[in-house]
């Protein structure tokens, strides 16, 4: 008998650094995956669905409603937001999106949570009552060499509720991450696999040409990839901290213990790895 799809819900900041895309279409190359649904979080959550809903259409594939989340850190950080979001989508105001939904009650529901944005919408989702058991696979934080990261830094106050939560959380971050790398071979690769490998291709030179660089880091696909081949990746269990102010805020820490509710990655294998992400988002652009 055939396994059956595992179902999750991403929650996104997609449109500002290129990974988040990429990360949507390696969901959409993995059939052992079924996606119920996407929530945006972080600045403008409205435009960020109706872009996930334009790629969703250009996949040609069905993803369950997508909700605009809340786009306002907790912490109250300013909104970094660099502006080439949705340029290469014409007419994105004529997308649809599900606007009356209530992005923390979906991922309340959801016994999967791949999360690769500042994690707003997930601390309202775990605060609310009705929240069940679930699985957080996260992307964020740094283990190694004492850096802030990104996702962590945009709201420090929501990463503190959800890493003291207790709900079970595996999570890589910026340390293992950044020992993978897109470039151009993949580009071309994926320019001439059709409209989804040509958005891809489309948004990773722009994303190039914001930074002034010439290769991307795949970091969310990296985090979604731990949900079909987890093997791929080295583990570790204990508990994760978050410095919660001062001038250290948002710094993430970790402490091993086998009881403990949080998996961090310690380490991979960047050539297998880096070879099933690309297998993987291929795959998407050929269904």
């Amino acid at each position: 008998m055939a396994q059956l799809a595992q179902p999750l819900v991403l929650d996104t900041d997609l449109g500002t650094d290129v990974d988040d895309v990429l990360a949507l279409a390696l969901l959409l190359g993995s059939p052992e995956l079924r996606l119920d649904g996407i929530t945006t979080v972080y600045g403008d959550v409205l435009h960020r669905a109706k872009m996930a809903s334009r790629v969703a259409a250009i996949a040609g594939r069905s993803v369950g409603p997508i909700v605009p989340g809340l786009g306002t850190p907790r912490s109250g950080r300013e909104v970094y937001w660099p502006g080439h979001e949705g340029a290469l989508l014409d007419d994105l105001h004529r997308e649809q999106v599900s606007a009356s939904y209530d992005a923390a009650r979906v991922l309340a529901a959801a016994g999967t949570v791949l999360a690769i944005g500042p994690l707003t919408n997930v601390a309202a989702a775990l605060e609310r009552d009705d929240c069940v058991p679930k699985q957080l696979v996260l992307m964020g934080g740094e283990f190694v060499d004492g850096k802030v990261e990104h996702n962590i830094r945009c709201d420090v106050d929501s990463a503190v509720v959800v890493f003291g939560s207790g709900q079970p959380v595996t999570i890589i971050g910026l340390d293992q991450t950044r020992r993978l790398r897109f470039g151009l071979p993949l580009a071309e690769q994926l320019a001439a696999a059709g409209g989804l490998g040509e958005l891809l291709a489309a948004e990773m030179r722009q994303y190039w040409d914001f930074r002034g660089e010439s290769h991307n880091v795949p970091h969310d696909p990296a985090a979604a990839l731990m949900l079909v081949e987890p093997d791929l990746f080295v583990f570790q269990t204990g508990h994760i901290t978050v410095v919660p102010g001062g001038p250290d805020a948002g710094l993430t820490g970790f402490k091993p213990d086998p009881d403990g509710p949080h998996r961090i990655v310690t380490d991979l294998d960047p050539l297998r790895v880096t070879r099933a992400l690309i297998t993987r988002i291929t795959a998407a652009c050929t269904v």
